[in-house]
């Protein structure tokens, strides 16, 4: 078994795929075109497949021994935003949407792993649910995968990787504990009673309150929260008034919220809620808070899984990136990471063709395509360890 031969085997093979998945992208819900792409390709690789949920695609590679189980996760929706470059021959074909954060290749990359673990499924035991997540960019697909997976008796163990663009072909960051941050979108709403500019007494302004609702929320990691557990509190809307000499009803903070520990959200909720509640009040004015989760957990590597990603990863030739800070971004993936023992990683893909950047959600983003033979190796190396175990 020569995964590395195995793995260049299947190189091109996921490089095309890629370059269709780019050149069609699809946003969040939408993935039609490229879920049916998967489907096909499933079927001509042999493995059968489920829809699950909202179009995910959920393959079953069952070994027919007893074993443990697997799932590989990979994100496959796009972005609504153009292209910057137009010259090559894989550019975004749909105005207005463009795969500028990698998932075109997580995608491809999954189904040259499937191609890999056919030609080695004497080799293994167990089964592995390969799973293709739609709307990732708006917080869809993952709990509907995770149900499903946990209908069919769970899994032991979870893996996925996310493309970095900021970092060269062959570097992966595999951290112990938290990776990503979890994301809350809240919105406050301040309403007092409108009223002439010339006669503020006869009004009650809801703006004075909102201000200062604003800067105390701001306040909150360095005032109220356990400084060991790092958040970010950022209000970064406020809107209120029509004219200069209008009172308005209502102003409307809006923000988002950070957070690296399972449960942290609710407690930054409740002190915003507390803040602009007790605020408002004091100015003669009432405050509503809501929020939206945007994604509602930290992306959170079980120990043992990393040190065992670390191990094949090592094995299979990469280089480990400098340790350093989780990032505020968030991904979804955490609630395959809530719901069963697993990890996420980074690896990197920087593009060095003139005039592209590693920057993520960026028009001029693209990928370094040597890359993705190498992560198909090590996904098939870890499945063969993990499963062997």
């Amino acid at each position: 078994m020569n995964l590395f031969q195995l793995s260049q085997d299947v190189e091109q093979y996921v490089i095309d795929m890629r370059r269709e998945f780019h050149a069609n992208p699809e946003i969040s819900f939408q993935e039609k075109r490229t879920t049916a792409r998967i489907r096909e390709e499933l079927d001509k690789i042999g493995i059968p497949h489920e829809t699950v949920g909202s179009g995910n695609v959920v393959a079953l590679f069952d070994t027919g021994r007893p074993g443990k189980s697997l799932a590989i996760r990979a994100d496959i929706d796009a972005l609504p935003m153009d292209e910057a470059d137009k010259t090559t021959p894989y550019c975004s074909k749909v105005e207005g949407v463009m795969h500028s954060c990698g998932h075109d290749g997580h995608a491809a990359m999954l189904l040259g792993t499937a191609k890999v673990l056919t030609q080695i499924k004497d080799q293994l035991k167990g089964k592995i649910y390969l799973c293709f997540q739609v709307a990732e960019e708006v917080g869809g697909g993952a709990g509907e995968i995770v149900e499903y997976l946990k209908q069919k008796g769970g899994v032991d163990g979870v893996i996925g990787t996310h493309l970095d663009g900021g970092s060269d072909a062959g570097v992966i960051h595999l951290p112990d504990g938290p990776l990503m941050a979890g994301a809350q979108l809240f919105e406050i709403e301040v309403k007092g009673v409108g009223g002439h500019g010339s006669r503020p007494d006869k009004a009650v302004d809801p703006i004075k309150p909102a201000c200062d609702i604003l800067l105390k929320i701001a306040s909150i990691p360095a005032q109220y929260h356990n400084p060991f557990d790092t958040c970010v509190v950022s209000p970064c809307q406020i809107h209120g008034g029509s004219a200069s000499n209008i009172i308005p009803e209502s102003v409307k903070i809006g923000g988002n919220l950070r957070f690296f520990k399972y449960g942290d959200d609710e407690k930054l909720l409740e002190r915003i809620r507390l803040v602009a509640e007790n605020t408002a009040k004091a100015y003669g004015t009432t405050a509503t808070v809501s929020n939206v989760a945007a994604s509602p957990l930290p992306v959170i590597n079980n120990p043992e899984m990393a040190a065992l990603g670390r191990e094949v990863a090592a094995s299979v030739g990469f280089t480990f990136a400098p340790p350093h800070d989780p990032t505020c971004g968030s991904d979804n993936y955490a609630e395959f990471l809530a719901a069963f023992p697993g990890f996420y990683c980074d690896t990197g893909a920087n593009c060095k063709r003139p005039g592209t950047s590693g920057n993520h959600h960026n028009p001029t983003f693209d990928l370094d395509e040597s890359a993705f033979r190498r992560i198909v190796e090590f996904f098939a190396a870890f499945a063969v360890r993990f499963l062997g175990e």
